[in-house]
């Protein structure tokens, strides 16, 4: 469950706080836009220290709002970032799962999956990437009907350069194509450039890779990979 960026030398535009109410179920690969949010810390929405430093107040209410991100729901809302919350296992320590202090603490169960807090669980933040790029978003985190058939990545007739905007309802600011069901009409953010088998310990440091089907290996679909435009491109879907 997170975003992969596949373009080298791209960076990050910083991390910023998340409403609340987003931060324990954001996967890695949606699609964010900033609000506001209460200056007044409560239980149900508190502050975190953005990367580049203070808030810059809501000009219709300056003592009492603060920009926060949440996920894009309407084709009106700018500016767009892939949100990187890196909980997937094997993500590495890249803006990922952390290694060491008490938040990045990750445990391992014998046979099973490694458990621990994502990035965004830790700090109330999350990781934004607004250049242009190659990225992969892990199949879990996409509309729930991105894909019809998972083994072989079939996805209603998906052709390179198609248009991918996002969702809303229950897929709200997953990356979506024409066929889903909410999608949002005039989204388009990003272009479809395939589906990709990797393995799924790919980290960052591995920026080259065999895939499955040149070794002969059984292939699973289990990234999308896009050329993200930030919603300067085609916003069409």
């Amino acid at each position: 469950m997170a975003l992969f960026p596949l373009t080298p030398g791209l960076h990050p535009l910083g991390q910023y706080d998340v409403v609340n109410t987003e931060v324990s179920s954001l996967l890695g690969g949606e699609v964010l836009t900033f609000t506001t949010a209460s200056r007044t810390n409560t239980l149900t929405e508190q502050a975190a220290f953005d990367a580049e430093d203070g808030y810059i107040f809501d000009a219709t209410a300056p003592i009492a709002n603060r920009p926060a991100t949440t996920r894009a729901s309407t084709a009106s809302q700018v500016p767009l970032f892939l949100c990187d919350d890196g909980s997937a296992v094997g993500y590495g320590t890249y803006f990922g799962v952390m290694i060491g202090g008490v938040v990045g603490i990750g445990t391992s169960v014998a046979g099973s999956t490694t458990l621990g807090p994502s990035t965004v669980f830790g700090s109330g933040k999350a990781t934004l990437w607004d250049k242009p790029g190659l990225y992969a978003v892990s199949t879990d985190a996409v509309a729930s009907d991105f894909i019809t058939t998972i083994s072989t990545g079939a996805s209603a007739g998906l052709a390179p350069g198609t248009s991918i905007g996002f969702g809303n309802s229950t897929d709200i600011g997953k990356l979506a194509h024409n066929s889903c069901a909410n999608k949002v009409a005039s989204s388009g953010v990003a272009n479809f450039v395939e589906f990709e088998s990797a393995p799924t310990t790919q980290s960052m440091a591995s920026l080259v890779t065999t895939s499955p089907r040149l070794l002969g290996a059984t292939e699973v679909f289990n990234r999308v990979v896009i050329w993200f435009h930030s919603g300067l491109g085609v916003r069409t879907l």
